[in-house]
């Protein structure tokens, strides 16, 4: 005969085992969940790929501005592009070496340039960050860290330096950032200054130098004409 404690014992039965096999349903659910968010997140991160050509890179980092980070293993010296070795978020040890062509973006570069990024860029560190991808390389925009005067470690923005020197002019249009473009803008204004400012120096001094020359030419020949005539 089933009593009333016998009742309660098997209702409590029923429930745990329900509970138990809701509580396995749901850790499932949860696993599979976070499985296929990982998953995702792996998709749109890329933590494991090392970029080697400008197809590899997916066109979303382009439209986040993703920064990436690389060493310049060498510089193109027909082109003026930086062969740079695309370093992942996480390093596999199988994966095999390959050097990424980047453009700087928005300037042509220079015969005085490609000496320049041999001289300075080449074997660095950099970071870049994907403007445009074109069939043989990808505009980026560089920046590399160099110890200043003041032993202090500053970022330069490569593209901006070479046209604030003369190494490199900007194109039109200019394909960047906003605040990049400008950056580019106001070394081209003080590139310009500095050429305008050397040009107004160098011609009256060679004018001089030349009205100098023609004048003591004059004073020593007739001073000659004039012990010539004496004698």
């Amino acid at each position: 005969m089933t009593t009333y404690k016998d009742k309660i014992n098997d209702k409590f039965n029923q429930f745990t085992s329900i509970m138990e096999a809701n509580t396995r349903g749901v850790k499932i659910s949860c696993y599979s969940i976070a499985l296929l968010g990982l998953t995702v997140a792996v998709r749109r991160v890329r933590p494991f790929s090392r970029f080697k050509r400008p197809s590899d890179i997916p066109s979303h980092f382009i439209k986040e501005s993703r920064e990436l980070t690389g060493t310049v293993e060498g510089v193109d010296p027909t082109k003026g592009l930086l062969l740079i070795n695309h370093k992942p978020l996480l390093e596999l040890p199988f994966t095999s070496p390959g050097a990424l062509p980047v453009k700087l973006s928005g300037v042509h570069v220079k015969g005085h340039g490609i000496s320049w990024l041999q001289a300075i860029v080449r074997g660095s560190q950099v970071k870049f960050i994907p403007v445009l991808k074109e069939k043989d390389w990808v505009q980026s925009e560089v920046s590399l860290d160099q110890l200043a005067y003041d032993k202090k470690w500053k970022t330069i923005n490569v593209a901006e330096s070479l046209v604030g020197i003369g190494f490199a002019d900007m194109e039109t249009p200019a394909i960047g950032s906003k605040r990049y473009c400008q950056q580019l803008h106001t070394a081209e204004i003080q590139a310009e200054r500095k050429r305008l400012g050397l040009r107004y120096y160098v011609k009256p001094t060679r004018e001089f130098v030349l009205k100098l020359g023609r004048t003591m030419y004059h004073f020593f020949a007739s001073r000659t004409a004039k012990v010539v005539a004496v004698r």
